[in-house]
């Protein structure tokens, strides 16, 4: 259906690559210019999809570049706090083991084993002592989940697992 009363536009390019617009008073391109129209445009829109994906890639390059520098930092901070660390207690250690020997007439060496000895045991002693805490409170809280659940059962069922072979053994 043609409409005489709108000025119907059709884009087209002109020799600068601006766009050129004909009105229903002009003549309408021909197929092949038409085709011709069509196939630059089309270069045109693959051009402009190829420029946006390879920006959002990009983009996405550098921030897997900021993670992996900011990755590198934390690490090499980790390892020099760790060193920094160590340093301070091999210095307080060695400080220690020193006034040691003083007190045991200049023996270096034996001070370094006394004081060697009494760090080891020292963190022997914590490390039974934090496991024992550790099972003492992984029991606790296991103790108290299962007196809950039977507390459930009871006011579910009227009676609970416990309840029901504490039955068992009496009959």
């Amino acid at each position: 259906m043609v409409c005489t009363t709108l000025a119907w536009r059709v884009g087209t390019m002109d020799t600068n690559g601006a766009r050129a617009y004909t009105t229903s008073n002009e003549q309408e391109p021909t197929p092949p210019e038409a085709l011709h129209l069509l196939q630059q445009q089309i270069a045109e829109l693959r051009e402009y999809l190829a420029h946006f994906v390879s920006a959002k890639v990009d983009g996405i390059v550098l921030s897997i570049r900021q993670i992996a520098m900011w990755g590198a930092l934390g690490v090499v901070g980790l390892i020099t706090l760790a060193g920094l660390i160590v340093t301070a207690l091999v210095l307080l250690l060695d400080g220690a083991a020193t006034g040691v020997a003083l007190l045991l007439g200049g023996r270096l060496w034996l001070g370094q084993i006394i004081v060697g000895g009494v760090v080891l045991a020292l963190l022997a002693l914590g490390m039974i002592l934090g496991m024992r805490a550790w099972q003492r409170g992984w029991h606790l809280q296991k103790v108290q989940q299962y007196d809950q659940r039977q507390l459930q059962q009871r006011t579910a069922f009227g009676h609970s697992v416990a309840d029901r072979a504490t039955e068992d053994t009496a009959v």
